[in-house]
């Protein structure tokens, strides 16, 4: 019944769509193109290309789990990399080569080449999921792109004040904060989320070139701290928790990890260090069902036996995304159109209801989650044991 409610719920948005549009074409109008074109403006290359790696990988699974099963009106997707290398320049020359072409893109990933590529995509009025990053980047390129989540005041306050109410002797904690792209947005709301519980927050920054940590983790130590936030990148995160534990830390519970730095070298630099830490993240990797367990399996094989981390199901679900929108709108792909279709596919984008994401179900309101939360773990045996599910405040 459900299913069948969707079903009807995206046919009439479809029509409604045909119809402020001035009747761009039937829902059964023939396609005129031999594939769907998504290029992928991802960071292939350039200090956090181990990302931009399987953020690449889980789109062209997701493509190729839908191709399986047919494509998307008989047509297969296809996804276009298209490296920015963490440049705002190459970013925005990879940008002017789809601007006047495709129906819809995917990145740019980070926040740098976001900053510099989406002013022309925008221009051009090319709809972008620029989903890697957080609403605050998102936003400013409304109705162009689609926000992750709900804001980073209303996501993560409720999860960083999750752990501390686990830990309710603390009552000041060091934030530990890399100031690059979006995280002192980020580390903001980690403040804000303690100071809801009644935690003060002290943060000391992380240079971006920092190589050693011992003269941070004392300087840290120095202001008497009842724990820490690491809000940096993830080999740093690992190598400040070593430093911790070498000045005298004991208390691995009072150390929580922020969702970006859930990524491979924390594990692999951290190994056993990481025993007892929080940190939270945007996906359960012990969720039991059959479309999680064989995602998970699968990136486990193309990773070397490691989970998947906090980014890699993102542009996995915006593909889906896309191909519901492709499915379920009257697009043909005809260049004739591409004005109106590109439309079509942002509108449904942009107010899609119960969209069913390989870990959540979640709806958009004017291009905002309405309902997405993330998930608390600690650290034990080297792998995250899930804690609890924080909703997003209202």
């Amino acid at each position: 019944m459900r299913k069948l409610c969707k079903s009807l719920g995206s046919l009439l948005l479809a029509i409604v769509l045909m119809v402020c549009l001035g009747g761009s074409g039937a829902l059964g109008a023939p396609v005129v193109v031999d594939q769907w074109e998504i290029p992928f403006l991802n960071c292939l290359t350039g200090p956090i290309a181990s990302i931009g790696e399987y953020m690449a990988w889980s789109a062209h699974r997701a493509a190729d789990e839908i191709n399986q099963k047919g494509g998307v009106k008989g047509k297969p997707i296809k996804i276009v990399d298209l490296d920015t290398g963490v440049s705002p320049d190459k970013a925005l020359e990879q940008m002017a080569k789809i601007v006047n072409k495709s129906l819809v893109a995917l990145g740019p990933v980070p926040e740098a080449c976001i900053m510099s590529a989406m002013p022309l995509a925008v221009k051009h009025g090319l709809f972008c999921m620029i989903a890697s990053t957080t609403y605050e980047y998102q936003s400013q390129f409304f109705p162009y792109a689609v926000a992750w989540d709900s804001g980073s005041d209303k996501t993560l306050p409720p999860v960083v004040a999750a752990w501390a109410k686990h830990n309710p002797e603390m009552k000041q904690v060091v934030q530990f904060v890399e100031r690059w792209a979006c995280w002192p947005g980020i580390a903001d709301a980690h403040a804000l989320g303690l100071a809801s519980v009644g935690v003060k927050s002290i943060e000391i920054e992380v240079p971006t070139d920092a190589v050693t940590f011992g003269p941070l983790v004392v300087r840290a130590l120095g202001r008497k701290p009842d724990g820490f936030v690491l809000t940096c990148t993830s080999d740093k995160a690992a190598k400040i928790i070593i430093e911790l534990e070498k000045y005298g830390w004991k208390d691995k519970s009072k150390i929580l990890v922020f969702s970006s730095a859930d990524d491979m070298p924390l594990y692999t630099t951290g190994k056993e260090k990481l025993n007892g830490i929080y940190i939270y993240s945007y996906l359960d990797s012990e969720m039991e069902t059959e479309r999680w367990k064989s995602f998970k399996e699968s990136y486990r094989e193309a990773h070397g036996g490691l989970e998947p981390v906090s980014l890699s199901t993102v542009y996995y679900d915006c593909v889906y995304m896309v191909a519901e929108a492709l499915e379920n709108t009257p697009v043909t792909g005809d260049p004739k159109k591409l004005a109106q279709e590109r439309a079509l596919i942002r509108d449904y984008i942009r107010n899609v209801q119960d969209f069913e994401g390989v870990q959540m179900t979640w709806s958009n309101k004017d291009g905002v989650p309405t309902d997405k939360g993330s998930f608390l773990f600690r650290i034990e045996n080297e792998a995250k044991q899930f804690v609890e599910y924080c909703p997003a405040w209202k």
